[in-house]
């Protein structure tokens, strides 16, 4: 309980911003926006709201319902066709959540937010602009590269050829990220060109424009398949990249019963880490039990530490216990409350340092 208080506590305290759209950020994305019974959202809510939707694509809506006894259902849109098509999908799947709770909440969903605008209260508009493949995330700060203190580069998994992953959110440990400093910026791909012998390239060739804008420090990340490539980029161009930030990275498609696909896959991703081997690059890989498109998160976890204690760059593999599991648990609010601390403290660890190996459970900051 001290634990859930102090994080309702920072999460409520008003914070004196270095700049102004940086306090108008945090006077819209924060917890004391969100008109709950008591005046304080469960820890559920506070960062659905305040981290995860700031990742989401325009157009975007949050929505969320919580009972007197603090529980709380929230549900959030992103990257639909138009306000009105997000406002309607974030209220149905509050709904949804209601439903599926084991008692009922006695509270009806409500719309919280719509694009950048509180409903009946303060909005801050979308963030637009491009720097040649990678695009600002919308509702995150952009301080721009003389005053950020990095950037972050995310890609998104790949679904397909029919299906469009440009609108999905971002995952919520990524707001740490942008608290701290750091400018986040998008990669998205055109759903039927995205092979990743197309994707790769482009992906290299366009590093060199994040340090001729002036970025000091370049973070490639990604999920799934925007994982994977992130590592392989960054082997090619270490010069160029700070740190990998990879989040369930595959490349082979679900497992199923194949042996043969398992051990291919396992494989080429201990071939994808000894090509970081040798480089300067932080390190950190993002494994889930229940992962279809993993054959073994034990082993991948495992050549991560191996690796970790041949290399001085901090390298960690997070392989959480508890309820964040799948493929796509690095969207579970749950992994942002417990990991995103560890990721803050493996950018900012020196040469030599922690954090190293593998961990299981949430870290401190430092």
């Amino acid at each position: 309980m001290r634990r859930l208080a102090l994080l309702l506590a920072l999460l409520l305290l008003p914070v004196a911003a270095r700049a102004g759209d940086e306090g108008a950020h945090r006077r819209v994305f924060s917890a004391a926006s969100i008109p709950t019974p008591g005046g304080l959202p469960s820890a559920s809510l506070a960062i659905g709201f305040t981290q995860h939707y700031r990742g989401a694509a325009p157009h975007a809506a949050f929505a969320f319902a919580q009972g007197e006894d603090g529980r709380a259902a929230w549900a959030l849109a992103s990257g639909r066709a138009s306000p009105e098509e997000a406002e309607r999908e974030a209220m149905a799947g509050c709904e949804r959540q209601l439903r599926r709770l084991r008692q009922p909440l006695h509270a009806p969903c409500r719309l919280l937010a719509s694009d950048g605008r509180i409903i009946g209260g303060p909005a801050i508009p979308a963030e637009q602009g491009a720097l040649g493949p990678f695009t600002r995330s919308a509702f995150h700060l952009h301080r721009g590269p003389a005053a950020a203190e990095g950037v972050v580069v995310w890609g998104h998994g790949y679904g397909g050829a029919g299906e469009e992953m440009r609108g999905a959110p971002l995952p919520g440990f990524l707001t740490a990220l942008n608290e701290a400093g750091y400018d986040i910026l998008r990669f998205d791909r055109v759903p039927g060109d995205d092979a990743l012998a197309l994707t790769l390239p482009r992906l290299v060739r366009a590093l060199p424009l994040l340090r001729e804008a002036g970025y000091r420090r370049v973070i490639l990340g990604g999920q799934s398949r925007g994982g994977w490539q992130a590592m392989l980029a960054a082997a090619q161009r270490p010069d160029l990249v700070e740190a990998v930030l990879a989040a369930a990275p595959a490349a082979h498609g679900e497992m199923g019963a194949s042996t043969e696909t398992q051990a291919l896959a396992l494989e080429d991703f201990r071939r994808a880490l000894a090509g970081l081997r040798e480089t300067p690059l932080r390190l950190l890989v993002m494994l889930f039990e229940e992962d279809e498109f993993d054959p073994d998160p034990g082993q991948r976890a495992r050549a991560v530490a191996e690796l970790a204690a041949e290399r001085r760059a901090p390298t960690l593999a997070l392989w959480p216990q508890g309820p964040a599991r799948g493929h796509s648990a690095v969207g579970d609010w749950r992994f942002t409350r417990d990991y995103a601390a560890c990721v803050i403290t493996l950018l900012r660890a020196p040469e030599a340092g922690a954090p190293r190996g593998l961990r299981r459970r949430g870290c401190g900051g430092g």
